[in-house]
């Protein structure tokens, strides 16, 4: 379960969302309640909450300032994991961490839909990078470097055949075409990057690891393609 800080002056209106969210979901909880944003950066550096919800006053400025000494060690964890709720929203700016500005005049219905929706996005990033741990594990076992950027192209392009089953009909167009536009690449150098890693794990993988692995009664250099298939079939 998601963990959610609240950091609140007005105690009331931390017990009264502690409230409306106990009765209405079971998807996140509410892990912390303070009423400064001092402590809150102090619950958030300990790396255990999942996302937040800060109510500004009128020092702004305070609060921007205040998120900038979040350990760099969370700087990704806490990206866009942050709802801030002011009476004037125009005051405010965004940064890595925010991920909306409510205006406090708004329903508390408005507010828990926006936690629900924060909440289902971070469960899923959760999920895709346990997704991720587990592909790497494969791909590790059988002898591929895990710094090669490669096996970094290969390992998400499994991640996301995982997710979506038709990516399998022609990689090309598909999960390569994919991969290479979140990296601003063309669609050959994920491709020639990907097999220079399999070519690499091929020798440097034990041969009787691989024939067993693969179910080869010879030894053969396996084909990206084959790699993503059978590293799929030991996932579920």
């Amino acid at each position: 379960m998601l963990n959610l800080l609240i950091i609140d002056k007005n105690l009331n209106n931390s017990i009264h969302l502690l409230n409306y969210i106990s009765e209405n979901n079971s998807q996140f909880k509410v892990h912390s309640i303070t009423d400064n944003i001092t402590d809150g950066i102090k619950i958030l550096n300990t790396g255990s909450i999942d996302f937040t919800i800060i109510h500004v006053d009128d020092n702004s400025d305070s609060i921007i300032n205040n998120l900038n000494t979040i350990s760099n060690l969370y700087y990704e964890k806490y990206k866009n994991s942050i709802i801030l709720i002011s009476e004037n929203t125009q005051d405010l700016f965004y940064n890595h961490y925010i991920y909306e500005c409510l205006n406090s005049t708004e329903n508390i219905s408005l507010l828990f839909s926006k936690i629900s929706e924060l909440a289902k996005s971070k469960s899923k990033q959760m999920n895709n990078s346990i997704l991720l741990s587990k592909i790497n594990k494969e791909l590790d076992f059988i002898g591929y470097n895990l710094s090669y950027i490669g096996t970094k192209y290969l390992s998400e392009c499994i991640s996301l055949i995982y997710n979506n089953y038709d990516y399998t009909e022609n990689l090309n167009k598909t999960v390569y075409s994919i991969i290479a536009k979140k990296y601003h690449k063309n669609i050959n150098n994920i491709k020639c990057n990907i097999t220079s890693a399999t070519n690499t794990m091929f020798y440097e993988c034990d041969e009787n690891k691989l024939k067993k692995y693969f179910n080869f009664y010879t030894v053969c250099k396996p084909k990206p393609k084959l790699v993503i298939y059978t590293v799929l079939s030991k996932l579920d």
